[in-house]
Formats: structure tokens, C-alpha cells, sequence
């Protein structure tokens, strides 16, 4: 296992900047305040038409720590990309230009990472999302339990580690950096996924990876957040589902052997179908789009089919009452009609 050479930054935290004067200096704040000080903060200015630029030389004019890179407006994939490419710590992390690290996260991510030489530790997260009003409201989710991963193909070890750490972002998961330094964020997925797209490619070098649920850091959907599910965004994810979808091909081919990999697959895809129809709904985006959404989806499955029932959503879902119907729904060819099932975020 390599170790801190003298001089080096424990962590590298990158930060994509774009148009966000009235958040970075929190978010900067938030890490440079943790009780782990070895640490240095990249800053990608991402062509921000407001302060943002100055704000973040200010900063580094107040930390050594923090480096600051500008460049034209090419999306969050260049601005990580560019701060992978002159990261110099022993492990990697992400924080956007408007969450929130929480106390003593980058402690607990130094302890996973160090116990059991971990090459990929995930933690919990809190979620908070900007209502109408501009009320914030905090989204409950399923926290997991905590849970490892180790190199060897294990198809029911692969699925029981993401279901527990839930969604792959990478902004609650840090990385040693001679493990996964090497990998870059494809350009193609201009507007999400880029997250998924990664974190399929660590997992198929085969990492030995751990997840504790313990939160450490607080992911803010604000109404102007790139996260956020508007048609424009959702139109561009499904541009990447070609992308995202063999991504995962890859990962679940590298992590399961020949005779588990249809499970392997077909939980995969249902993960990729569940985020597409809850995009759709979330958006409210039209009846012809929709159709030329799943005409998409299928068209980036198609490559991969599955020996094995493609979507035994029994299976898959378990006891997950809302992913059971909407992959019910996928599979008899009416999934529009999961726009009319409850959803609890319209109450926030």
C-alpha cells in the first residue's frame, strides 16, 4: 500500500466552479475547516459569468492549501478532469460548489480508507432539496449498513454493496489516487450520469471498496442545481444512456462470474430503467418525448442482452414496493403509466 510522502496532501478535494458567488465560500469553508489539515482544495473555474473566479482567488490568496484553475466553460467532466490531472494527494474526494462537507468527514474517510487498505471508501449523506419558496427540505433515504467489497469477482457481493451505499455520485466517496488517479469523467454526459459512468469504471478494475452509512456530507439540490430533473438535463442524460449503459456492462462483467452474471446484469438494468422513469415523471417531461426515451433506452440496451429474463423485477426489486411496480410497468410496455403512482416528493 503506498504511503503520505513527505509534502504530500493527504487529500485532494476537487471542486467544479461554475456561476456559484453565493455558495463557494461555504463550501470551500466546509472542507478547508476540517480537523484532517493535510489536504489541498482544487478549484476548477468553469467559465462563471459571475464572482465566482474572484471569490476563489481570494481564497487561495487565504490557504495555501487551495489551487485555483480556470478555464472556458466546458462542463463539470473537463473541470474534474482538469483537477485529476494535477491532483497530488493520497486520496481523492469530490465536493460541488454548493454542498456542505460535515465535521470530521474527511477523518472518517481517512479511516476506512487506511483500515483494511481500502482503495475506495463511500459514506452516507444527508440530502436536502430546495422546495417551492425556496423552503429547504430534507429528502429521507435508506442509509444501508455498513458493508465491504473485495477484489475477487462476487456478483451477489457487487449488488449487496451498491444497494446498501445507494446511488454511486462521487460526491460522498474517496478514492486512493494510484488506484483510480488514472480514470477521467467522459464528456459525454454533459448533464448527470457522469457520476455513474465513473464509479462503473472503478468498480470494474476491481477495487477493494467500504461503505459505512455514518453522513458526511450535505448534498444541497438547490432549483438551479444541475442535478435537478428538468426536461433540457433529462434530454441530455438520455443522449448518455449508450454510455452509462456499457459502463455498467463492463463493471458487471468484470464483478460476477460466467454463471451469475445474468443476475448481475439484469439488477443493473433495472437500475437504468427505474432512474429514466423517475426522470421522466420528475420533469414532467411530454408524451412524445417520453416514447423517444425508452425508444433510447432499449436502443442502449440492445447490445447487452441477457440470457436470463432481462427484467425478473421480482427478483430485483425485492421488497422495494415502488421498484417492483415501476419495472412491472416497463415490462408489460406501459411505463407512462408510472407518472400517476404517489410520489412523496411533491409533498417537500
Amino acid at each position: 500500500m503506498p504511503t503520505q510522502r513527505p509534502g504530500q496532501p493527504l487529500f485532494s478535494i476537487i471542486m467544479p466552479v461554475y456561476n456559484a458567488q453565493g455558495t463557494l465560500a461555504a463550501a470551500a469553508a466546509s472542507v478547508l475547516g476540517q480537523s484532517v489539515r493535510s489536504l489541498e482544495l482544487l478549484l476548477v473555474d468553469d467559465g462563471s459569468a459571475d464572482g465566482s473566479l474572484a471569490i476563489a482567488r481570494q481564497l487561495a490568496a487565504g490557504d495555501a492549501r487551495v489551487r485555483v484553475f480556470a478555464q472556458q466553460n466546458g462542463g463539470i467532466c473537463a473541470a474534474r478532469n482538469r483537477a485529476l490531472a494535477a491532483a497530488r494527494g493520497l486520496y481523492l474526494g469530490f465536493c460541488d460548489d454548493d454542498d456542505l462537507y460535515l465535521p470530521g468527514a474527511l477523518a472518517a474517510a481517512a479511516a476506512l480508507l487506511e483500515t483494511g487498505g481500502a482503495d475506495v471508501a463511500r459514506t452516507g449523506y444527508e440530502l436536502v432539496r430546495e422546495a417551492p419558496g425556496g423552503r429547504l427540505a430534507a429528502l429521507p433515504h435508506p442509509p444501508g449498513v455498513r458493508c465491504a467489497l473485495d477484489p475477487r469477482p462476487d456478483g451477489a457481493a457487487y449488488l449487496n454493496f451498491l444497494r446498501q451505499s445507494g446511488p454511486q455520485f462521487v460526491w460522498n466517496a474517496w478514492y486512493r489516487r494510484d488506484f483510480a488517479g488514472a480514470l477521467r469523467f467522459d464528456g459525454r454526459c454533459r448533464s448527470g450520469l457522469e457520476d455513474f459512468v465513473y464509479n462503473a469504471a472503478v468498480y470494474a478494475a476491481g477495487p477493494r471498496a467500504v461503505y459505512d452509512p455514518v453522513p458526511t456530507i450535505r448534498h444541497i439540490e438547490s432549483a438551479a442545481s444541475t442535478s435537478r430533473a428538468k426536461p433540457a438535463a433529462v434530454q441530455d442524460r438520455v443522449q448518455a444512456l449508450p454510455v452509462w449503459a456499457a459502463a455498467e456492462y463492463a463493471a458487471a462483467a468484470a464483478r460476477s462470474a460466467p454463471a451469475e452474471r445474468p443476475r448481475v446484469w439484469a439488477a443493473r438494468q433495472a437500475e437504468i430503467v427505474t432512474f429514466l422513469m423517475h426522470q421522466l415523471r420528475d420533469a414532467a417531461v411530454p408524451k412524445p418525448r417520453r416514447a423517444a426515451a425508452w425508444a433510447a433506452l432499449r436502443a442502449a440496451l440492445a447490445p447487452y442482452r441477457n440470457p436470463a429474463p432481462a427484467l425478473d423485477f421480482l427478483r430485483v426489486a425485492g421488497q422495494n414496493k415502488k421498484k417492483a411496480a415501476a419495472l412491472a410497468l416497463y415490462a408489460l410496455g406501459v411505463p407512462d403509466l408510472y407518472t400517476h403512482l404517489p410520489n412523496k416528493e411533491d409533498r417537500l
